[in-house]
Order: structure tokens, then sequence, then C-alpha cells
């Protein structure tokens, strides 16, 4: 299982649900700059954007390796990010897209601090308002990779990654469970398809040590909010234990969730989904 070969015949799916509430403008630090959540999130999933297009070349070439959907879920409802239901990563390099140069901050082998001028697109651009309608962004996502696996039975199974710093307001934690239940009982012949959490930690919280893909839900804090985003989390599959154990000390399955994580652990949980299905090409 998880094991399918990503070829233009057989693509891969993401689905990249992102909270647009509006604690999403609350600041964080991210990449050494102060900025809103909502900020910091739009620029690490535009970030992984560019990475899948830059893995879908092939001789100079960009193959449909891939397909991608992102939905906004916040003050205007839910709503698809980049067109309605799935886009082939073709389509998604090939629009029009303003981008701009930001600095990024290294620290050297040396310890000294170095930094570097870089373009990047912005196919997303931060929004924070209102209530956080979780539970109809679930069930988008549902129903979008149950007629995507219907139509690619053989293909490694989607991804939904959920990115979000609160809890649902439009539906109870025992709905937001079943919906999760469905998002993961839609499968491939490879595979079910898996649920990500990514909870993210806001400026000055330092309440509890951030948990990166834990083993047992024994390690979270014993609130509600934590103990839901863990159950509802996919167990992990093989193949992505050798790209987490070093920073571990259990042992596996993990669980794909990062809970109370800095903003730019979501580069981690992005590149984990993304680096680990690119190696069975």
């Amino acid at each position: 299982m998880y094991r399918a070969p990503i070829t233009r015949l057989n693509k891969a799916a993401f689905v990249i649900l992102i909270d647009r509430s509006g604690s999403m403008a609350e600041e964080v630090t991210f990449e050494g700059r102060l900025c809103t959540k909502a900020e910091a999130t739009a620029e690490a999933v535009n970030t992984l954007l560019e990475e899948i297009i830059n893995r879908s070349y092939r001789d100079r070439f960009i193959g449909d390796y891939f397909d991608v959907a992102i939905i906004g879920y916040g003050g205007e409802g839910v709503e698809s990010l980049l067109g309605s239901g799935f886009k082939p990563i073709t389509f998604v390099d090939s629009m029009y897209i303003p981008s701009r140069t930001k600095i990024v901050r290294h620290t050297l082998p040396s310890g000294r601090r170095c930094d570097t001028v870089v373009e990047t697109r912005q196919w997303l651009e931060p929004q924070a308002s209102g209530q956080t309608p979780m539970g109809k962004a679930f069930a988008k996502a549902y129903r979008m990779v149950a007629s995507w696996c219907r139509k690619h039975p053989n293909s490694f199974p989607p991804i939904v990654i959920n990115i979000t710093d609160g809890e649902a307001t439009d539906v109870s934690a025992e709905k937001i469970r079943a919906l999760a239940e469905q998002i993961k009982s839609t499968s491939t012949n490879d595979g079910g398809t898996l649920l990500m959490n990514i909870h993210l930690a806001s400026q000055h919280d330092s309440e509890f040590r951030p948990l990166r893909f834990p083993a047992e839900g024994s390690q979270l804090p014993i609130n509600r909010h934590s103990r839901l985003l863990y159950d509802i989390s996919s167990t992990l599959p093989p193949i992505y234990n050798s790209s987490i154990e070093p920073s571990h000390n259990e042992e596996p399955p993990f669980r794909a969730i990062c809970y109370n994580a800095p903003i730019d652990d979501i580069l981690g949980l992005l590149v984990i989904g993304s680096l680990s299905i690119n190696q069975l090409f």
C-alpha cells in the first residue's frame, strides 16, 4: 500500500484547506520576521505550489503528475482559491500570477546569518475575517476526493492538509469527526486518503511545547481541540517514517499532525507530504 508510482496516467492529488477566519490576523514570527498567520500561511502554500511545479519537470517540460485544489474557509464562506475543482499542475503553472521579491534569512553552519533575495509567485493572498466554517470545508473536500478516487483508481491516494488555528464554528466536534472519517474512507487501490492537520501557534503561546507527528495522543495538552485534531489525523504509512524519525525518540507509526506548531513548521508538514510521494516516480 502507498507504493503506486506517480505517472501522467496515474497522478497524485493534494487538497489544502486553509483557515481564513478572523483569528488568522494574529501575528507570528515567520522566517525571521513578524507577520500575520494569514500572511505566513499564504506564503507557505505559495512556496509549496512552486515546489510541486519544480518537481513535475522532466527533461525541461512540466508533466501532469499532480492535481491540486486549495479551499479557503472563513468570513467569506468556503471557496476554491484556484478555481473550481482540481486543477492540473500544468494549469497552475500557466496561470498569470503576480510575483514579488522577498528576503529569506538563513543560518549558516558557522552560525552566521545571511539574507537571500528570492522571487516567488503569489497564487494566494492572505485573508482573515469572520468565523471558522471548517465543517463545510471538510464536506467539500470529501466530495472532491471521493470523485477523484473514482476517476483515478490506480493512483497514490489523495493527501488532504488542513491548516487551522482554531475550532470549527459551524458544526460540533462530533460532526467534524464524522466528516474526517468520510474523507479517510475514500481510497484508491493503493490505500486510503491521508488527512493531515496543522495547528498554528500564536506569537506568545508557549504553554505547550510544539508537537510534530506524535506517536501517542498522551503528549497533547488535555483539551477538547487538541484531542480532536489528533483523533481525526491519519496514521502515516511507513514510507513517511524515514522523513520523521531523525527528530523523534518515539517509534512509528506517527500521526499526521503538528500541534501548537510555529508557523515555519507548515513548510515541514507540507514538504513531508510532497517529498514522500515524490520518491515514487
